[in-house]
């Protein structure tokens, strides 16, 4: 029996409702210790070099306390790590003074995702994004001419990176809400490179809080029109980046039309409707020739 097609709710109130409903920042933006630039770019060679996947770094405990653990003979990835020691020093005078010092070390203490494997084996901790009957992902990848390249990203605390430029994506393997994750990154695809159209202020720039708003506004969208979670954490991400009522107003004016048009591309490249419409337009151009 074919499944029934879900109703397209009203976008216009939706969108509203993003700017205006309570939302919340997800929990999983802070799981991970934020490492400095010169550690991340330390294990990135380290883990290159020995021919480990790039990927999400913690320590043994860290992981434990992420459902995973180390597989055994795995070696450690070594990192900066500050050490504060405090000193006694005696002064010119004969009195004595308490001094902090502060200086750093190298210490083998962390693992990347690779060398990690799940405690509870029907708890994988990693997450992969299921298919919908209602939205194919391999499609709308395929129909958007956009590639999903692996997640080479040592920060667990970053969900998805897209390279617009390129038509690539990424959704880390431990993504909270994979499916958002995965509109949030194509709409970037389709709204924030070089060759899409951007309006957003005169000089045609968009700017990093207005692209991070309309992509997960797209995310937004999608998640509705498919019954799928996040909606209370897109709302909180959205608001979060305008931070104001004035910017959410512009935003609203200025921005919804484009995130309407990414979010149709998307949910439309996932059914095949995208395809179907190209073959049309092609067959109409044809028979016009012909006549």
């Amino acid at each position: 029996m074919p499944q029934q097609k879900r109703e397209r709710p009203d976008w216009g109130k939706l969108f509203q409702s993003i700017l205006t409903e309570p939302g919340k920042l997800g929990e999983y933006y802070n799981l991970f210790h934020r490492y400095s630039l010169g550690n991340q770019a330390l294990a990135m060679f380290e883990m290159t070099l020995r021919g480990i996947p790039i990927g999400p770094i913690s320590s043994f405990n860290g992981w434990k306390k992420l459902g995973r653990k180390v597989k055994k003979g795995e070696k450690a990835i070594a990192l900066w790590m500050p050490v504060v020691k405090k000193e006694t020093i005696q002064k010119d005078d004969g009195t004595e003074e308490e001094v902090t010092k502060r200086f750093f070390i190298m210490k083998n203490n962390w693992f990347a995702l690779a060398q990690t494997e799940p405690t509870d084996p029907e708890n994988p901790g990693t997450v992969s994004t299921p298919e919908t009957p209602e939205w194919d992902r391999r499609m709308a990848l395929e129909n958007l001419g956009i590639t999903e390249v692996p997640f080479d990203h040592v920060d667990g605390n970053c969900q998805g990176f897209a390279r617009p430029n390129k038509g690539e994506i990424a959704i880390n393997p431990l993504a909270a809400l994979p499916w958002k994750t995965t509109f949030h990154e194509l709409a970037h695809c389709l709204l924030h490179s070089k060759q899409a159209e951007s309006a957003f202020i005169d000089d045609g720039v968009v700017d990093i809080t207005i692209e991070e708003a309309e992509a997960e506004s797209v995310a937004f969208l999608c998640c509705a029109t498919l019954g799928l979670p996040g909606l209370e954490e897109a709302r909180g991400y959205v608001q979060a980046w305008l931070g104001s009522s004035a910017k959410a107003e512009e935003f609203a004016k200025k921005s919804a039309a484009r995130v309407f048009s990414a979010a149709d591309k998307i949910l439309k490249a996932g059914t095949g409707v995208a395809k179907e419409e190209r073959g049309t337009e092609a067959n109409a151009c044809t028979t016009g020739e012909s006549a």
